[in-house]
């Protein structure tokens, strides 16, 4: 709540362009943001929030804005791939629980930027205090998604990392343990570090319009884990790649050696064939492995970098923010003297807040490559045959009423011989058999039958067939007659290794499929 006193008021005893904390009791927002500095004789002089504003230049604010338009574009994508998994087949997705979480993951973290965006907070409770989740609706929101997401695509990228290295390093294919077990890990250990975070160390505006995590406890209730989900999965992935190149290089040795024991003898030649067919099988087995797996492991690299180059600068900066009055003082005092020397004018100080804090383009990588990981893993995970799944989807949709007239017309438009006019010389006067036909003048010998007035069909046999019709068996009309054979009339053995009669084709089909 700002105050409604000048700036010399609330200015006091403190330099330009520093003000006094006694004008400012303790109330809501987060005190411990305050960047405040003792200057001896109970006086104790605060710099005015936002401090980013005196840290960075005015472009910073159209960085960050650029990258909250990019985290709302992650999220769109990141909806269209969710509605692609909803919505349309297995087979044409492609989707599998891994990325279904994954994208989830990606898309509550993009969330936590895309707030701000819409709903523009006050970053500030009053002059030198910063707004905390507690005094602003919109940064507890955007903390929650970014701390979520957060732990959620850490977690995810793990469990991902893991499974491929079973199937590459252990030929094993995850079952329904490992979907229960990832289920759990992913959302039962991603809710406990939410909520101990939130508890514990809570969020607040720290540099631009969204909510980051507070220094105070943040290590080992939200970076520590971060870090060590992040380095268990480089581990994982480190071990994948030398098992690869280990594989690689014994499949090429392989070669070398059955190319020199093949004039050593029979058995040398045996066993070193079985020694490159058993090589040539895993490398086979895994390349195969690894082209199905290429996305997947691009987007571990990406989003791991991403993870471990924030984790890194966040604990960087909260150890610089925490130690700024104590052990960092020395580095901190080039800039507060700039400060008092130039009378409050920020501009000429800009370089030297940055050497002691953290440089322009180091915060913009951060958010740019935050607002781009929805994007990056849309790229990797989606195909044309998406689109294609789409097209169909709407096609049949809206098309399928229309199809019902193409196909009757579609039935009269096989024989054109039911649309030939006719010249009927003189009328018949009757029609036994639709064999009986009229051959107009003219038609070169073309006959045409008469399908309109007959009512009876006989069966004329050809001249050259060998076949006759025959009757109806005494079991009704619809039975063929069989041959039946008697073991009795050859002496054999009834019942023994003789299969029953079959009835009808469905039981020739059932007891061939039981043969084979």
């Amino acid at each position: 709540m700002f105050s409604n006193r000048s700036i010399e008021e609330l200015r006091g005893l403190c330099p330009m362009p520093f003000l006094d904390v006694k004008q400012f009791p303790p109330s809501d927002g987060y005190t411990p943001g305050r960047f405040c500095s003792s200057l001896g004789d109970g006086l104790t002089c605060c710099l005015p929030c936002p401090a980013t504003d005196w840290i960075f230049p005015e472009n910073f604010h159209s960085w960050s804005r650029a990258t909250e338009v990019l985290s709302a574009l992650s999220v769109a994508v990141s909806l269209f791939l969710l509605i692609s998994y909803a919505a349309l087949p297995a087979e044409k997705s492609r989707r599998h629980y891994l990325s279904v979480c994954l994208v989830i993951g990606i898309g509550l973290l993009e969330l936590g930027f895309v707030v701000p965006l819409a709903a523009q907070p006050e970053q500030c409770f009053n002059e030198i205090t910063p707004n905390d989740m507690y005094s602003s609706m919109t940064c507890a929101w955007s903390g929650a998604f970014i701390i979520s997401g957060s732990l959620t695509t850490g977690m995810w990228i793990f469990i991902r990392t893991l499974s491929m290295h079973l199937q590459i390093c252990w030929d094993v294919v995850p079952g329904k343990k490992f979907f229960y077990g990832s289920q759990a890990l992913g959302w039962g250990l991603v809710s406990l570090f939410f909520v101990l975070t939130l508890v514990f160390t809570g969020v607040s505006f720290r540099f631009g319009d969204a909510c980051h995590v507070n220094s105070e406890h943040s290590t080992k209730d939200f970076w520590g884990p971060m870090l060590g989900m992040a380095g268990a999965s480089a581990l994982l992935q480190i071990a994948t790649f030398g098992y690869c190149i280990h594989v690689y290089i014994k499949n090429m040795f392989s070669d070398e050696k059955t190319e020199t024991s093949s004039s050593g003898g029979l058995a040398s030649y045996s066993g070193s064939a079985h020694r490159n067919q058993t090589a040539r099988g895993v490398y086979r087995r895994v390349t195969k492995v690894l082209w199905l797996q290429w996305r997947a492991i691009l987007m571990v690299i990406f989003i791991l970098a991403d993870v471990i180059f924030l984790s890194v600068v966040f604990i960087y900066l909260n150890d610089i923010t925490d130690h700024a009055f104590t052990t960092k003082r020395d580095q901190l005092m080039p800039w507060l003297t700039c400060l008092l020397i130039s009378g409050g004018r920020k501009e000429e100080c800009f370089a030297d807040a940055q050497r002691f804090l953290i440089s322009q383009p180091v915060v913009t990588a951060i958010l740019m490559l935050l607002g781009l990981a929805g994007i990056q893993v849309f790229l990797l995970l989606s195909r044309f045959s998406l689109l294609r799944a789409w097209y169909d989807f709407f096609r049949k949709l809206f098309v399928q009423k229309s199809e019902f007239v193409s196909l009757d017309a579609k039935r009269y438009s096989n024989d054109a011989r039911q649309y030939e006019l006719l010249k009927v010389k003189s009328p018949v006067s009757t029609i036994t058999s639709p064999t009986e036909v009229y051959q107009s003048p003219g038609m070169n010998g073309r006959q045409t039958p008469d399908y309109f007035q007959s009512s009876q069909r006989q069966y004329h046999t050809p001249s050259m067939s060998f076949s006759s019709p025959r009757p109806p068996s005494s079991g009704g009309p619809q039975s063929p007659q069989r041959l039946e054979w008697d073991p009795r009339s050859t002496h054999a053995r009834g019942g023994l290794g003789l299969h029953p009669p079959i009835k009808d084709e469905e039981d020739a089909y059932d007891g061939m499929s039981n043969r084979l």
